[in-house]
C-alpha cells in the first residue's frame, strides 16, 4: 500500500477531484434555503396581515367600512357643595357675646341740686371742664345766680338749703373762652356735689387716702412740701379721668374746698381778680 502523499500532478489531480466533489454537496442544498426564506416571508406576511386585520377589529386601524367619529368633549366636573347627612349632628354656631357697654360713672343729676352732682374728672354735673364757657354756663341761669361782682362765683337761687350749707362754685374762664377750672367751696357735702366713691366737702382725710392710693400733698413752688407745714394753700390731689382733683383738708380739718382742672394741680390765689 503506498503511503507517500501525492505529489505534482496527482496532488493537483487530488484537489480539483474534491473542489468538485465540494461543489457538487453545495449546489443541491440552495433550493431547500430558499423554500425557507420563501415559507418564513409567508409567515410574516400572514402576521401582518392577522395583525392589521385584528386591528381593524379592535377599531386601531379605520377599516374601509368605518365613519369618522366626531370628537366629544368630556364634561367638566362641577364640584358640589357638601351636605351634612341627614341622621348629622347639626351643631350651631355659638353666638358672639355681645361687649358691654361702658358704665358711665356720672348720676342722674338735677340742675337745682348740686348734691346730686358727680365729679368725674372731666365733668362736675353739668359742666364740662376744658368746655366752651358760655356753652356749659348758659342752662346754669336756670337754678344759679351769676355774682355780677365775680365772674367766677355762682350761688343757688332760691334753694330749700340753709345759705350756710349751700356750696359755692367758682367756675374759672380762661382768656381762650373755655373753662379752665371749676371750684367747689363750702362746709357741709350735703348739697355739693361728690365724687364717684361719695367723698366731697366734709371728707376726711383718711377717707380720702383710703379711695385715692395716688394721693400727694401738692405745695406751688415747692418740690417735697411737709404736710404738717400747716401751708394755707396746700392741697392733696389726685387724678381722675386724666383731670387733677385736689383737696383742701388736713388731719384735723375735713374737706372745705375741692379743685378740678386739667392744666393745674393747684387752684388759684385769687377767682375774682
Amino acid at each position: 500500500m503506498d503511503t507517500e502523499p501525492p505529489r505534482g500532478d496527482d496532488l493537483q489531480r487530488l484537489l480539483v477531484t474534491m473542489k468538485q466533489d465540494v461543489l457538487a454537496r453545495t449546489v443541491p442544498r440552495r433550493t431547500p434555503r430558499r423554500r425557507r426564506v420563501g415559507i418564513a416571508i409567508g409567515v410574516v406576511a400572514a402576521l401582518l396581515l392577522g395583525a392589521a386585520g385584528g386591528s381593524v377589529a379592535l377599531g386601531l386601524i379605520p377599516g374601509p367600512d368605518a365613519q369618522p367619529t366626531a370628537p366629544t368633549t368630556s364634561p367638566t366636573a362641577v364640584p358640589t357643595p357638601s351636605q351634612t347627612p341627614d341622621r348629622a349632628p347639626v351643631v350651631d354656631s355659638p353666638r358672639p357675646t355681645p361687649t358691654p357697654s361702658p358704665t358711665s360713672t356720672r348720676r342722674p343729676f338735677a340742675l337745682d341740686d348740686p348734691g346730686t352732682w358727680t365729679i368725674s374728672g372731666t365733668e362736675i354735673g353739668p359742666i364740662a371742664v376744658e368746655g366752651d364757657y358760655s356753652a356749659e354756663t348758659d342752662d346754669l341761669t336756670a337754678a344759679f345766680v351769676h355774682d355780677p361782682s365775680c365772674s367766677a362765683v355762682w350761688k343757688l337761687r332760691g334753694s330749700s338749703v340753709p345759705a350756710r350749707e349751700q356750696p359755692t362754685l367758682f367756675i374759672v374762664r380762661d382768656d381762650a373762652g373755655g373753662i379752665s377750672g371749676v371750684d367747689i367751696s363750702g362746709s357741709s357735702s350735703r348739697a355739693a356735689p361728690t365724687t364717684v366713691e361719695g367723698l366731697g366737702l366734709g371728707s376726711s382725710l383718711d377717707e380720702l387716702r383710703a379711695a385715692y392710693p395716688d394721693l400727694r400733698y401738692t405745695v406751688s413752688g415747692v418740690d417735697d412740701p411737709d404736710p404738717a407745714d400747716g401751708n394755707p394753700y396746700g392741697v392733696w390731689t389726685t387724678s381722675i379721668n386724666g383731670v387733677h382733683v385736689s383737696f383742701s383738708v388736713t388731719s384735723t380739718e375735713p374737706v372745705r374746698d375741692i379743685w378740678v382742672s386739667a392744666d393745674s394741680a393747684i387752684p388759684p390765689y385769687e377767682f375774682c381778680g
